[in-house]
């Protein structure tokens, strides 16, 4: 009788439960928000008397505000319909996107928290956290966020979040096999295979490299996507050297009578200081010397000429071991010209 009436229970609070949801959304103002028609939901909303409003009533006005990008209303309606409905967790995720977004991150964490309180698979939540943890630089508790966000959908955005993260974390081994995974599906994603790119000359595994640069180019030359149209270069590899943090980039169209196939941006202290580049010119090339080390220097600006020539595009290596002697100023200079 005590197994009956348990069960009996519990079908009536699931059943409470699945009413309750459904209580918290209305197809109209569904179907109106899926057609960007945030003040029609506002306007019809408001037709009725406030003391008349339910939990979703509240909800709705604070999507609608929240699509307006008008947060402080946003976050009115939505903490009002918490209190008519302390469990209604969709409530929760868009007040924390809110909070967000208006860059309170303490309090977009406590409401995902709450999300994922109310709901153990809220891969939404756990995906959002691992955002915020990884803008804040903790990449150890981003990547437990993420790690959780991959295990409940296993889908290319979660591979996508485990693989940058993982980067940033320098766990390149660990971040390969993600990116491997989104490219799957995503053969054609710029910045995943940028990451590949990455991840590989930080790995010093460059023989391998070649498939993937010669991916990045065929992207960016199809790409109807403006803002990677017009990159002249992309990146190939970061490092530390000394005191100094050196950004290595190669140029995509790699024609013309004069241009830097590979060029590096020098920081210290997070300023850019100079850039040394491998420099292409048919006039040396003439000469058996087609590739020429130099280097710009940015204060005050001066363009040098080092005594260092290829007779052929260098190795990575042999390329990186020049940068070095270049930064710390061991290098020869055959000419220079200062710009004003």
């Amino acid at each position: 009788m005590k197994k009956l009436l348990a069960v009996i229970i519990m079908v009536f609070s699931t059943l409470l439960c699945f009413a309750q949801n459904n209580t918290f959304e209305n197809e109209k103002y569904e179907l109106l928000d899926q057609q960007g028609q945030y003040e029609s939901i506002i306007n019809s909303i408001k037709e009725s008397d406030e003391s008349s409003y339910m939990a979703r009533d509240y909800f709705y006005l604070g999507l609608a505000y929240f699509r307006l990008e008008n947060d402080d209303e946003a976050q009115k309606y939505f903490k009002l319909a918490i209190q008519k409905a302390p469990e209604f967790s969709r409530a929760y995720y868009y007040l924390a996107g809110s909070y967000y977004y208006t860059n309170n991150l303490s309090e977009a964490i406590k409401n995902y928290q709450k999300c994922i309180e109310l709901n153990k698979k809220d891969s939404k939540s756990y995906k959002m956290l691992g955002v915020i943890f990884e803008k804040k630089g903790d990449y150890k508790t981003a990547l437990e966020y993420y790690s959780q966000f991959y295990k409940i959908e296993k889908s290319p955005d979660a591979a996508y979040s485990m693989a940058c993260v993982l980067y940033e974390m320098k766990e390149y081994n660990k971040a390969k096999p993600y990116v491997e995974e989104y490219l799957k599906t995503n053969k054609d994603s710029f910045s995943m295979t940028n990451l590949m790119i990455l991840i590989l000359y930080s790995n010093g595994e460059y023989k391998n490299v070649k498939k993937y640069e010669e991916q990045l180019r065929t992207i960016w030359k199809q790409t109807s996507d403006e803002s990677i149209k017009k990159q002249a270069f992309f990146i190939l590899y970061s490092f530390s050297y000394d005191k100094y943090e050196i950004d290595v980039y190669e140029k995509f169209d790699l024609s013309g009578d004069f241009y830097y196939p590979l060029t590096c941006i020098v920081r210290l202290n997070g300023k850019v200081i100079k850039t040394v580049n491998l420099e292409y010119d048919a006039v040396t090339e003439e000469f058996g010397t087609p590739y020429l080390l130099g280097i710009d220097e940015l204060n005050p600006k001066k363009h040098i000429t080092t005594n260092i020539g290829f007779t052929k595009y260098p190795e990575f290596t042999e390329f990186i071991k020049y940068v070095k002697l270049a930064i710390d100023n061991k290098l020869d200079i055959c000419a220079f010209s200062e710009s004003h």
